[in-house]
C-alpha cells in the first residue's frame, strides 16, 4: 500500500530571486491509485505486445544448445579488421568503467527502501532509429529474448556491433530477434553508444534501425541526472531542489509516456541523462536525502518544468518552473530546498509516496 504525505511550499516571498508570473501547474491528476501498480500493470501491457520471435510462435521451444560467445573473433571480413575497430560484427576492448563514489552521509527521514525510488523503473530512450548500436557489459553479460533465454554470452568489457538483420537484428556471429534484452551480470553496468548505464537495456527494431530503452530504477536514474543537470559541486540546497524537480518531471512522463516503449529520453529534450559517469557523491546525498519527494498540486504530479536561466524559463516556459543558476544563488544565499522550490512553484506541496 502506498500512501501520499504532503506539506506546502513555503511561498515565493520566503526569496527574493525576482518576480515569477502565477503558474497554472500541470499535473497528471490525482494520484489515486499507487503509481507502482500503474508500472507494473504498463509494463505486462508492453512486454506482451512487443514483437516476439516468428521461429518460436505455435511452437514448443527446443532445447537451446550453448549459447555463442560474443566479444570473440568471427569468420568473416570483420575478422580482418584492425583490432579496436568498431565495425559492424568487430570487437574492441572497453576501460572497466570506474564504480561512482559512495554517497556523502544524508539525513532522510525515511527508508529509501520504502518510497518509489527503490521500487519504480524508468524507462529512458538511449538511441532511436540507430543504423547501428556498440553495447557492452562490465562484467559478464548476456543478450537475451524476452522470455529469459540466452541468445548470446557477452564477455566483460568487450563490446560488440549490433545492426539490423532481416526482420530482427544481428550482434557478431550471433543471430538475434526483434526485442532482445542487454543484461549484466550482478553488480555490472551497460554500455550503449559511448557511455555506462546502471540496469538494463532493452534493444527493438525501431524501423529500419535500432533502439535501445534503459530499465533503470529511479534512484539511479536521478543520481545521474541530477549531475547531467548541474554542476556537481553547486550548493547541496540546490542540488536537492533539482533532485525533487527532476523526480516530479520524471513521474509525470512515467504516467503519461512519450511512446509505448520508453517514457522519456536522455536529452534535454526532456531531461539530460548520462550515465554513471555523471554521478558523484553530492548527486547521490541529494538523491538521497529527498528520498521519494515530488511537488504536488491538488493532489496530483507537477510537471516541474525547469531551464539554465531565468530568461529561458520565461521564453521557454512563459516564466513557469525553475531556473538552475537562480536555485544556486537562492541556495548560496542561504535558502533550504524547499523554500527554493517555493519560490519557482508557489502554491505546490512537498509530496512523498511512502509503502506502508
Amino acid at each position: 500500500m502506498l500512501v501520499q504525505v504532503s506539506s506546502p511550499l513555503g511561498s515565493r516571498s520566503n526569496a527574493d530571486s525576482g518576480t515569477m508570473s502565477p503558474a497554472l501547474w500541470q499535473t497528471t491528476g490525482m494520484v489515486r491509485q499507487s503509481i507502482v501498480d500503474l508500472y507494473r500493470a504498463r509494463r505486462l501491457l508492453v512486454q506482451s505486445t512487443l514483437p516476439i520471435d516468428p521461429s518460436a510462435a505455435g511452437a514448443e521451444a527446443a532445447p537451446s544448445a550453448a549459447p555463442a560467445s560474443l566479444g570473440q573473433p568471427v569468420a568473416s571480413a570483420a575478422a580482418n579488421a584492425p583490432a579496436q575497430s568498431a565495425s559492424v560484427g568487430g570487437t574492441k576492448s572497453l576501460p572497466q568503467p570506474a564504480d561512482p563514489p559512495a554517497p556523502n552521509a544524508a539525513n532522510s527521514a525515511f527508508d529509501p527502501g520504502k518510497t518509489i525510488d527503490t521500487n519504480l523503473e524508468m524507462r529512458v530512450a538511449l538511441a532511436k532509429n540507430s543504423s547501428n548500436l556498440e553495447v557492452a557489459t562490465s562484467v559478464d553479460g548476456y543478450l537475451m529474448d524476452l522470455g529469459g533465454q540466452n541468445y548470446c554470452n557477452l564477455p566483460a568489457q568487450s563490446s560488440v556491433v549490433l545492426r539490423p538483420q532481416g526482420s530482427g537484428m544481428a550482434a557478431g556471429s550471433c543471430t538475434l530477434s526483434s526485442s532482445v534484452w542487454l543484461e549484466p551480470g550482478e553488480g555490472g553496468y551497460v554500455y550503449v553508444g559511448d557511455s555506462w548505464y546502471r540496469g538494463r537495456v532493452l534493444l527493438l527494431t525501431d524501423g529500419s534501425g535500432l533502439m535501445a530503452v534503459n530499465f533503470v530504477l529511479m534512484h539511479d536514474y536521478l543520481s545521474s541526472v541530477v549531475g547531467s543537470e548541474m554542476y556537481v559541486n553547486w550548493p547541496a540546497e540546490a542540488l536537492k531542489a533539482q533532485a525533487v524537480a527532476a523526480r516530479s518531471y520524471a513521474l509525470v512522463h512515467h504516467v503519461r509516456h512519450a511512446k509505448r516503449a520508453y517514457d522519456l529520453d536522455n536529452t534535454q529534450r526532456y531531461q539530460a541523462y548520462l550515465g554513471i559517469g555523471k554521478e558523484t557523491n553530492t548527486t547521490q546525498a541529494a538523491v538521497m536525502a529527498t528520498t521519494g519527494e515530488f511537488i504536488s498540486y491538488d493532489g496530483g504530479i507537477v510537471e516541474s518544468l525547469y531551464a539554465a536561466s531565468d530568461a529561458i524559463v520565461q521564453a521557454a516556459h512563459g516564466g513557469n518552473g525553475m531556473s538552475q543558476t537562480g536555485a544556486m544563488e537562492l541556495a548560496t544565499k542561504g535558502y533550504n530546498y524547499t523554500q527554493i522550490l517555493g519560490n519557482y512553484y508557489p502554491g505546490t506541496s512537498l509530496s512523498r509516496l511512502v509503502v506502508e
